[in-house]
């Protein structure tokens, strides 16, 4: 008998016979998702935890279980740093199969796993490079690509968290392709890291860049830089110059911030400073540098 059968043998004392079978599902979905490295569950100086609720009657009867170890928590075993998460037998569901040919594992109550399958049929078709398999729990989305490297997305309402892991930026939007901008057109709100993906995704062609530049930095220009471009016959030839010196930046150097500095042959002695901050909710707009990554004449 191996310990996951022993693991089941000591549920059947605890559980009604019926659930072992969705409890070891749940055991082994549990365990799957505790190797992922951009999983709540992954094991960074804690142990996790699986409590295994069930109804009886008008009580909970419940049961921790390392996913781990395939052993029953008690108190006498209890590790000293865990985190517990929740599945409840009679509302949680685990599922495995195939989304556009590409291997799921979706754990969560039924609307939760609605919302993920929604979403990733909006991504996938996006994609310039599908995953290799797709996790999810509850609201959170692990997306598994060759060379382990993972994308996750938490999704909390209108508002989208974003995580990368083993990826350089510079090779995300050649993975991501349109799914950036699909992405940012369902969420109201995004996370720092998934802004500054976004505006090294608008490096790929000018137009995108242009869209990006008018809709999250002009309209948070200070007032010196509207009249310096409202001066101007066509911006967009600066905007062409700003787009050119961008693209030729060493991507993966970029962190929550973009410094740049505008020398103007009119006013030599007043150069404009231009800082884009990558927050989270959004990108701020300030009108001092730290480090200019980019500097313009005209």
């Amino acid at each position: 008998m191996n310990k996951l059968e022993r693991l089941l043998e000591d549920l059947k004392l605890r559980l009604p016979e019926r659930e072992i079978n969705k409890a070891k599902e749940a055991i082994l979905a549990f365990r799957e998702l505790s190797a992922i490295p951009v999983s709540p569950l992954y094991p960074r100086g804690f142990h996790p935890i699986l409590r295994l609720k069930k109804r009886l009657g008008g009580i909970y009867k419940e049961v921790l279980i390392s996913p781990l170890d395939l052993t029953i928590i008690t108190g006498a075993n209890m590790p000293p740093w865990k985190r517990i998460f929740e599945f409840t037998i009679d509302e949680d569901v685990v599922e495995r199969g195939e989304i556009q040919g590409i291997r799921i594992l979706l754990v969560g109550k039924p609307q939760e796993l609605r919302m993920v399958r929604t979403l990733l049929s909006e991504i996938i078709p996006q994609m310039n490079v599908r995953p290799i398999a797709i996790y999810s729990l509850k609201n959170e989305i692990f997306l598994k690509f060759e060379g382990e490297r993972f994308l996750r997305l938490r999704i909390i309402g209108s508002t989208l968290e974003f995580t990368s892991f083993n990826f350089q930026l510079s090779h995300l939007p050649r993975v991501l392709g349109r799914a950036v901008f699909t992405l940012d057109s369902l969420f109201r709100s995004k996370n720092a890291e998934f802004y500054r993906l976004f505006f090294v995704a608008s490096l790929g062609t000018f137009n995108a860049f242009y869209t990006f530049f008018m809709r999250h930095v002009y309209p948070k220009l200070p007032l010196e830089h509207k009249e310096f471009l409202e001066e101007m016959h066509d911006y967009k030839n600066f905007l062409q110059l700003l787009y050119f010196h961008f693209s030729r930046m060493n991507l993966d150097r970029i962190r929550n911030e973009v410094g740049i500095i505008i020398r103007r042959r009119s006013r030599p002695d007043r150069p404009l400073e231009l800082r884009i901050i990558f927050r989270d909710n959004g990108v701020e707009v300030r009108d001092r540098v730290g480090r200019a990554q980019v500097e313009v004449l005209v």
